[in-house]
């Protein structure tokens, strides 16, 4: 394992191939867990609409049985009314005893009955085979009030609650007022009596004629079953809920916050999340802690279903699964790096051997060949470098020997640059003492001619009057010889300035050759000094 700690190629290359499906796997797991996130919560939502689906399916058959049931149970209470007005009829309010109620009760088989009279600007219940109920008012009932007038006034009862036929209405399953139990009141008058009839029964009849498709049954055998990760389930009453009043049940459906099942698990936003159900028409969710996510889901008549569901044990699978496969990777991922290994250091051997010689070639050590075993790449490489050390070694001692060579040259060309120096700085100085000397020679002459044409001339003149054309010949002649004598000097000095100028431009070119071969000798000393750090093979 030390060429993975050290930057060997073999390393590099383990690293970059064990690198490629860390980054493929882990990009994998990352869309592997979301994907399965969604499906994972997919599947809860889709549990969650099945159901409410069924529910929603449970509360529509049970209310439409219930109204089926109570529709019967109204014709009935229709009938065993219309048989008491007749056995009472022609008989005044004080005529009819609580023992004749309680009779025509058992008759009938009802749970109560109950007269009612008007006083003065109420309506009263004057008798009952209950005598809690005699003397109570229903001028406080609300809607009721206004039915019981509708109704002993002769006309339509239009309060759009209960059922109503005529001379005969019956309000919903209501509270009782002294009884902490639900009943079904019907209420019969027509005019035949001085009072309403009101025969009454208890809403379990109704319950037990209904219980095989009651919600609450359905939503206890959810919450039962095992495999289900369903907590809790509720139907609300929106209208009741949001109002947040502790108001007394007097008729279930219009005063329960909660129709069926339990509302228990609580939340913070509970209200806004049913108020938004309501108005967007679509489920929303929430979690509630880290194990449980409550699901709101609107119903119609203003009703919101609530279910909670359990995500531990789904979380737990699908953590399980995340692990499994994780594990599996990581063991996948040991076994392929360790293959990888046994290959790379099969068929990638030579590489540490080539980096070897490299550094050696690199130190400048040239005496050695590399031998690598391999009909491949690896191969011709060692070949060509062992082909590239031969060539190099032999350019070196090429180079060598024309070092050699080129010092010898350098050597005697200064001997030679020395010799000729100091043969031309004699012959320079020979030369200019003697032109020096000559020419102070030369000038003392010419000022001597000089002053002897001075004094002919001076000569000349006093015999000037004698002979005129003489004279003026031989003066002409004195005259030109002086020029052709001043001319004659000029150019001796003009000599003796170029021989002077040519020996210094002579001496400046040799002393010139002389650096040149200086720094030639510098350089070849240099350059040796260089190549004597490379080791070869010398034939």
């Amino acid at each position: 394992m030390n060429f993975l700690k050290n930057k060997t190629i073999i390393g590099q290359i383990i690293t970059m191939i064990a690198l490629i499906p860390i980054i493929i796997c882990s990009i994998f797991i990352f869309i592997f867990v979301r994907q399965m996130e969604k499906e994972f919560d997919h599947f809860h939502k889709n549990d969650v609409l099945r159901t409410a689906s069924i529910l929603k399916s449970a509360i529509e058959i049970s209310e439409n049985s219930k109204k089926t049931v109570e529709r019967l149970i109204d014709e009935k209470l229709h009938l065993i009314s219309k048989e008491i007005a007749k056995e009472l009829r022609g008989k005044t309010i004080e005529e009819v005893t609580q023992q004749d109620l309680i009779a025509l009760r058992n008759k009938y088989d009802v749970y109560n009955i109950s007269l009612l009279v008007r006083r003065n600007d109420d309506i009263i219940i004057a008798q009952s085979s209950d005598p809690n109920e005699i003397g109570l008012s229903t001028k406080e009932w609300g809607y009721w009030y206004d039915a019981f007038q509708q109704l002993m006034s002769g006309k339509p009862v239009t309060v759009g609650k209960g059922y109503y036929q005529e001379h005969y209405w019956v309000g919903p399953i209501s509270k009782s007022d002294w009884e902490n139990k639900y009943f079904k009141y019907a209420y019969y008058y027509d005019g035949t009596t001085e009072f309403m009839i009101n025969p009454y029964i208890l809403d379990s009849e109704i319950y037990h004629a209904t219980k095989h498709s009651d919600p609450e049954a359905l939503i206890h055998s959810i919450l039962k079953f095992k495999e289900s990760e369903i907590e809790e389930i509720a139907v609300i009453n929106a209208n009741v809920l949001l109002r947040s009043e502790n108001r007394d049940i007097i008729e279930p459906e219009r005063d329960a916050p909660i129709l069926y099942g339990k509302n228990s698990y609580k939340h913070e936003k509970d209200h806004f999340y049913i108020q938004k159900v309501l108005k967007e028409n679509q489920m929303e969710s929430v979690k509630l802690g880290e194990n449980y996510r409550k699901y709101y889901l609107p119903i119609p008549n203003d009703r919101v279903i609530t279910i909670v569901t359990d995500l531990s044990a789904g979380t737990k699978f699908f953590h399980n699964i995340i692990f499994l496969f994780v594990l599996s990777f990581v063991a996948a991922f040991v076994i392929i790096f360790f293959v990888l290994q046994v290959i790379t250091k099969k068929y990638l051997t030579p590489i540490p051997t080539i980096h070897r010689y490299i550094n050696k070639i690199a130190a400048g050590d040239l005496t050695e060949e590399i031998h690598v075993d391999q009909k491949n790449e690896f191969g011709d490489i060692a070949a060509h470098l062992n082909e590239m050390t031969n060539r190099i070694s032999q350019l070196i001692v090429d180079i060598k020997n024309d070092i050699e060579t080129l010092r010898l040259v350098s050597n005697v060309l200064s001997e030679t640059v020395h010799s000729y120096f100091h043969v031309m700085d004699e012959v320079s100085t020979t030369m200019t003492k003697e032109s020096r000397e000559i020419f102070h020679e030369i000038e003392l002459e010419v000022k001597e001619i000089r002053q002897n044409y001075e004094n002919i001339n001076q000569q000349l003149e006093k015999l000037k009057e004698a002979n005129h054309f003489e004279f003026h010949h031989v003066s002409n002649f004195i005259i030109q010889s002086s020029h052709q004598l001043i001319r004659l000097n000029d150019l001796m000095k003009q000599n003796v300035k170029k021989v002077t100028e040519m020996n210094l431009s002579s001496f400046d070119a040799i002393q010139q050759l002389n650096e040149i071969i200086i720094q030639l000798d510098n350089l070849s000393k240099d350059l040796e000094n260089k190549i004597n750090k490379f080791k070869v093979q010398e034939s």
